[in-house]
């Protein structure tokens, strides 16, 4: 999901702006996800029973309409068998729905409902891997409340600017049970999927796939959406307004001779609306930007049916697979929510607090499409890069790495400032510290191959690119993911003959989580009658002091001049007293040490930043020893099996002398 706040034009302005805020993270961020108790039983370890079996198809065949959020019909679900023998169907849907029967392979079954979890009976008990079919029949009103990260579940209501009702499903992160019986499980996709919407015949109905079939059914139409691509619960969808379609073709150079259909149902009459011509100039753009993301990311995953828009009078963009929902047509959101396509829809975080997958490389991809595409995009991938640092760096801490605690609150999840800005910022200092764009990209495409239709962690992600590259990834995580601020540098500087002298001194935002900030770092020199000069140096002691060779009389310093990485800097001034010939100070006594993420719910990281040997200690309140462990340079710890509390974490070195002592809490 995406927004960016600013004046679109006239017709279609926005009653307030938040600068540099995502339209995405900004809608969604604003509303509390208020889970019902099954919810609040996953989040704290419950294992439901819809994960006794893995879902291949579902259909829905819905009755639906563009003023109201009144739903009826049926839900036909295949699946197989995970475990020893199935002798119950469970599914979840919201109390507002009144089911009016289940069928579990062609026969009425009895059912229990608690709060949103039903229970249907198998009749004889199902034996592991048989796939069986259920179908269950309900009707009700979808319910209010602001539960899911833009709205509702299923929400109705009437656009501002162009005056046309629309009704809309938004399901992200744990509202489809809103709207339709489901399994809520990220990590189980289902294989593929059929949406039939019966409807006013006045009305469109837009959804995921190929538009297969429009059946007239008297004064009603049946919309029938096929797909053959596996999908995530979250990522079905429906749009229902009186739509016009307007259709072109991308043809991206791998796929020649082949294209890829677009199809775009906008509102009825925003053909003859004055704002038209603007939003029609945004939305051509998607021919070159999804030809660049396919040559950047790899072919469009779902090439073989299309990518379109649903316009629904909300502001911002939900990346519905195949057929994004949003509420009017701009460059960066555009390209935004086609990145999704990518990286949240082929490729979908593993677990909500894994939300770097979706919105980290979605918001990554408006830098890609400003810097490939910057004669069409209206933004300059400089100046936008800038905003994201200014965004991120607008506070002195905050990390992207969540607790599954966390992820029960969409401000969390969808915090602009973190999820989008930072996770953007930390792809920028990923891809300069491989230094090598080929390789970047190279292993980006091959990780979206490798995890195609399937779903990713943070984890996941980063040990896939220390196998592609060779490069360990640990520390970069440590500091830049689980930890929270970023490094400000003073720069001094001097120079004598053809000898350039330069004195780093880095302190931290944040120096309680992140210590000292181990980066590359470029500097640019400029010299008179000379070409400038960007020098790439190591900075990993507090104080780093660098001898260069450089002829030519040195005019200027600069640092880090294409913002690769989150930093502040003072000066660089030059400093006559400062001696050329300077060595680098030996490292300190007593080393720095990286404990983190804090708090966390799973894994735990001791970086020690000399690479000496060192001992951990982990004990509880009451002083028990609950872990011990010798390690070399760094260790990762799984403690999802502790307890919730509060643990002392001690780092002693080889002498046995504790080197850092500090409170963790595991939630």
């Amino acid at each position: 999901m995406k927004y960016i706040l600013y004046v679109l034009i006239a017709s279609y302005a926005c009653t307030q702006a938040f600068a540099q805020q995502h339209y995405c993270s900004d809608f969604k961020s604003k509303r509390g996800i208020k889970g019902v108790s099954v919810n609040a039983k996953i989040a704290s370890g419950y294992i439901p029973p819809e994960n006794k079996y893995d879902l291949k198809f579902y259909r829905l065949n819905l009755n639906v309409e563009r003023n109201t959020t009144y739903i009826s019909g049926n839900v036909l679900s295949k699946a197989k068998v995970v475990v020893t023998s199935l002798d119950s169907f469970a599914f979840v849907l919201h109390t507002n729905h009144t089911i009016d029967s289940v069928y579990v392979n062609g026969a009425k079954r009895n059912f229990v409902r608690r709060d949103s979890l039903t229970c249907a009976t198998a009749g004889t008990p199902i034996p592991q891997n048989t796939v069986f079919d259920a179908v269950v029949y309900y009707h009700g009103t979808c319910p209010t409340g602001n539960s899911a990260a833009i709205g509702d579940g299923y929400s109705t209501g009437t656009s501002g600017s162009w005056g046309n009702q629309v009704s809309w499903s938004l399901s992200e992160s744990l509202c489809a049970y809103e709207w339709f019986p489901c399994k809520q499980d990220l990590k189980d996709k289902i294989d593929s999927s059929w949406v039939f919407a019966t409807t006013d015949s006045a009305n469109m109905v837009g959804s995921n796939g190929l538009l297969k079939n429009v059946v007239s059914l008297g004064v009603k139409k049946r919309y029938e959406w096929k797909s053959k691509y596996p999908i995530d619960y979250y990522l079905i969808s429906v749009a229902t307004a009186k739509y016009r379609a307007y259709n072109f073709y991308a043809k991206p150079q791998y796929l020649a001779p082949d294209s890829i259909f677009i199809q775009n149902f906008v509102y009825d009459n925003a053909i003859n609306n004055s704002a038209w011509n603007t939003q029609k100039t945004a939305l051509n753009k998607m021919k070159q930007t999804i030809e660049m993301e396919s040559l950047l990311y790899g072919m469009y995953p779902f090439y073989k049916e299309k990518y379109g828009h649903s316009m629904a009078p909300f502001g911002g963009g939900m990346e519905h697979q195949t057929m994004t929902s949003l509420g009017f047509f701009d460059f960066e959101i555009d390209a935004h929510e086609l990145g999704h396509q990518w990286w949240g829809d082929n490729v979908t975080c593993k677990a909500w607090k894994d939300i770097f997958i979706n919105e980290g490389w979605a918001s990554y991809t408006e830098y890609l499409c400003d810097q490939y595409l910057g004669s069409i995009s209206g933004t300059t991938a400089a100046s936008k890069m800038n905003t994201v640092h200014n965004s991120v760096m607008s506070q002195p801490g905050g990390s992207c790495y969540f607790t599954n605690a966390d992820t029960m609150d969409a401000t969390v999840i969808f915090d602009s400032r973190l999820s989008y800005d930072k996770g953007s910022a930390i792809i920028h200092s990923l891809r300069y510290e491989i230094n090598n764009d080929s390789t970047f990209f190279n292993a980006i495409r091959s990780f979206q191959r490798v995890y195609k239709s399937s779903t990713a962690s943070v984890i996941d992600f980063r040990d896939y690119m220390q196998t592609y590259t060779g490069i360990s990834f640990i520390q970069f995580f440590n500091q830049w993911y689980y930890g929270q601020g970023y490094p400000t540098f003073d720069v001094r500087w001097n120079q004598g003959g053809s000898t350039f002298v330069m004195k780093s001194t880095q302190t931290q935002s944040m120096a309680s989580s992140v210590p000292l900030f181990m980066t590359h770092v470029d500097y640019k020199i400029t010299r008179t009658s000379m070409m400038d000069t960007v020098i790439r140096l190591m900075h990993s002691n507090a104080v780093e002091n660098y001898t260069i060779t450089l002829p030519g009389i040195i005019t200027a310093v600069s640092v880090d001049p294409n913002n690769w990485i989150l930093n502040k800097v003072i000066g660089p001034v030059k400093d006559a007293s400062l001696a050329t010939g300077i060595k680098e100070i030996d490292e300190q006594d007593t080393p720095l040490v990286f404990v983190g993420p804090n708090p966390t719910s799973a894994e735990l990281n001791v970086y020690v930043y000399n690479g000496d040997k060192a001992t951990v200690e982990v004990t509880d309140m009451s002083g028990k020893i609950v872990l011990t462990k010798a390690i070399q340079n760094r260790a990762e710890f799984d403690i999802s099996k502790f307890a919730n509390g509060v643990y002392l974490v001690t780092v002693k070195n080889m002498l046995g002398a504790p080197v850092k002592v500090t409170k963790v809490v595991k939630n």
